[in-house]
């Protein structure tokens, strides 16, 4: 297999949540093997400064602001996506919120908005990216999933059930649309140093935690996750679909 397979000139992507943490290594690094990105996020000053990281390393990029837990918002994401840059070949559904508490203590609120974001959202916008990969005869849809979802982390309920939702969504939209030439997969992330990790009170005592668990000793980084995403987003993972793919550094084995 050429090299060339596992770049993206020519391909138009989407990552949500791409602002920020591992959202903007991904975005970094769709870029930087040859796709025009959208960054799309919730707050639009991060998404911009994302967006002009991409532009300063000679890359294309554009920033939109877009709240994926509300259909019009996303449909308009898509349209403007389709418009400035020509069409939709990838999206990456990264956006999530990640609230930590013990199960009986969690409103009714809370749950509805982690389960919203995290699995709805990624509904909503891979419905509206699809009829663009369609017309283009190729798509790939790369969802979000998490190490949490092996259950092994506590006072996250609505996180992990979100992330579990996340899995049977990729394996269930696979089959709908592989007929389309459109793949879904998902990528499991282990632990990262990403805001995300401030909900814990020991950072230092996690920190320590975390590399015990895993086989490689050092701390992932988002361009670990962005090297798999344009992995999963390239021709070179043409014949996968439906697959969880692990990136922990050796903690599941999975």
């Amino acid at each position: 297999m050429s090299v060339d397979a596992f770049r993206l000139d020519g391909r138009v992507g989407i990552v949500t949540g791409g602002g920020g943490g591992l959202g903007e290594g991904i975005s970094l690094a769709l870029a930087a093997a040859g796709a025009s990105v959208c960054v799309a996020d919730i707050e639009l000053e991060l998404a911009e400064a994302c967006a002009a990281r991409v532009r300063s390393a000679g890359g294309t990029a554009t920033a939109v602001a877009v709240d994926v837990t509300d259909r019009t918002t996303v449909e308009a994401l898509a349209r403007t996506v389709e418009r400035e840059l020509g069409g939709i070949d990838v999206l990456v559904n990264n956006a999530a919120i990640y609230p930590r508490r013990p199960w009986t203590e969690v409103p009714e609120e809370e749950w509805d908005a982690v389960l919203d974001t995290n699995l709805k959202g990624y509904f909503l916008c891979a419905r509206a990216c699809y009829p663009s990969m369609v017309e283009r005869g190729r798509g790939r849809i790369v969802n979000l999933a998490s190490v949490t979802f092996f259950g092994n982390l506590p006072q996250l309920l609505p996180y992990v059930s979100s992330k579990g939702g996340v899995v049977g969504f990729t394996r269930a939209l696979a089959r709908e649309v592989g007929s389309d030439g459109v793949t879904v997969n998902a990528i499991s992330p282990g632990a990262f140093p990403t805001a995300a990790e401030k909900i814990h009170p020991d950072p230092e005592g996690y920190n320590r935690w975390i590399l015990d668990q895993q086989s490689l000793k050092r701390r992932g980084t988002p361009e670990d996750v962005g090297n798999l995403a344009v992995f999963l987003a390239s021709d070179a993972s043409s014949f996968i679909t439906g697959q969880l793919v692990e990136i922990d550094g050796g903690w599941m084995m999975h």
